[in-house]
């Protein structure tokens, strides 16, 4: 284990220093020789685009801005930490939000403070053995050769691996990411002769709902949710499968029950608000248009669309001041992204349906000048349809739904 150990990169995230140090020290007298280190999430992804790591030990509190499952999503959707990547989550908490969120997440192992150096060894022992196969599978995708990846997964199979599961989701989720439904569906069903597994089930789930099947989309889903109650993806899945059956009421109450069993997916919270909106659910919308500022503000990905729909969502409740009070803050925050004007006038239209005595006619000569500068975006030009709509100015919607689509 030392002469592997002394052989791999790692890198240490944590906001204190002194855990730092002693995370670095317990790494040295267990063999490793290259320990980096950074103290929050921006530096670590910094780090990890300048540099390839075998190893992450990330602590789940950061301090402000992204925390530790935040920075490891992040990472992997950039592609800075692989399938041969090795991450530990450290953690001092327990509450049912950092668990849940955690189980989305799927770190390699977790660590609870405090634990010995003798336990990180034995963490790492347990988890290199499946994650440094799958750096030559990381290779092949790094090239964007997805085949060579699913060959390279190939040749682990046929050795018949203790993680034999682990390598058939991967190969199924490649095989459905490059185009390949069918070879997807092959793999799942041959997962699925040893026994049932929530990621099968639900990975044929959203092949069904590609091909244009909800009823047998939401069996699916409900068969996954049966057999692993906690596994999110499904209950995402049988969402947006009750939505397009035309279900719209079960999808918002399926996403309900999600973000009350795990509340800190971005794109869950984004659904719901989507939804609960369009239903007229006003208080439900508000609280998820909230928790996805919270939430997108935390990861950095703020955008003035979320603050439009909360406007929005308020102005439905009637909440008119509350509502004036966000399209303010939309304009002085997001004043120098491009495309704020648009959410602006957007969140002003929505206003103005809860706000009888505003003076349309300079509001409608405002919106007039500013879509004679430019193009605005296909969503806000779709959002102000709508708004546009409900307040009766057909014409005028159906120039931005047709700048949507053009």
């Amino acid at each position: 284990m030392t002469t592997d150990l002394a052989k791999k990169t790692v890198l240490v995230i944590d906001d204190f220093q002194n855990m730092r140090a002693t995370l670095r020290q317990m790494l040295i007298t267990i063999g490793v020789q290259e320990v980096d280190s950074a103290l929050k999430a921006e530096e670590a992804l910094e780090r990890m685009r300048a540099k390839r790591y075998d190893i992450v030990l990330c602590d789940y509190n950061l301090g402000s801005g992204m925390d530790g499952q935040q920075l490891f999503e992040a990472a992997r959707a950039e592609g800075l930490i692989g399938h041969g990547t090795t991450f530990i989550m450290v953690t001092a908490e327990n509450s049912s939000e950092m668990v849940m969120g955690a189980l989305e997440a799927l770190p390699d192992a977790y660590l609870t403070k405090p634990f010995t150096k003798d336990l990180l060894r034995a963490r790492l022992a347990r988890a290199l053995p499946r994650k440094v196969p799958l750096q030559k599978v990381d290779d092949a995708l790094r090239k964007g050769d997805g085949a060579g990846a699913i060959a390279q997964l190939d040749r682990l199979l046929a050795g018949n691996p203790v993680n034999t599961p682990e390598l058939l989701r991967l190969k199924a989720e490649l095989s459905l990411d490059s185009g390949d439904a069918v070879a997807a569906a092959a793999v799942c069903r041959q997962a699925l002769e040893t026994k049932p597994v929530a990621w099968a089930l639900t990975l044929l789930g959203r092949i069904a709902a590609r091909d244009g099947q909800p009823a047998e989309a939401e069996k699916l889903f409900r068969e996954a949710i049966a057999l692993t109650p906690a596994y999110m993806p499904a209950h995402d899945g049988l969402a947006a499968a009750l939505e397009a059956g035309g279900d719209a009421q079960a999808a918002c109450d399926v996403l309900m029950a999600a973000v009350e069993r795990s509340a800190k997916s971005l794109p869950r919270q984004l659904a719901l608000g989507r939804l609960a909106q369009a239903l007229k659910k006003a208080d439900i919308a508000e609280r998820a248009w909230r928790r996805v500022i919270a939430l997108a503000r935390q990861m950095e990905r703020d955008h003035p669309s979320y603050h439009t729909a909360l406007a929005a969502t308020l102005a439905m409740k009637g909440d008119s001041r509350d509502a004036q009070a966000a399209v303010k803050k939309l304009a002085q925050e997001f004043r120098a992204h491009p495309e704020a004007p648009w959410w602006i006038m957007a969140a002003k239209l929505y206003l103005l349906g809860a706000t009888p005595a505003a003076d349309r006619t300079a509001l409608m000569q405002e919106l007039d000048t500013l879509i004679q500068g430019a193009r605005p975006p296909a969503e806000a030009a779709a959002q102000m349809a709508v708004a546009l709509h409900a307040l009766g100015d057909n014409e005028r919607a159906a120039k931005f739904a047709a700048r949507r689509t053009d």
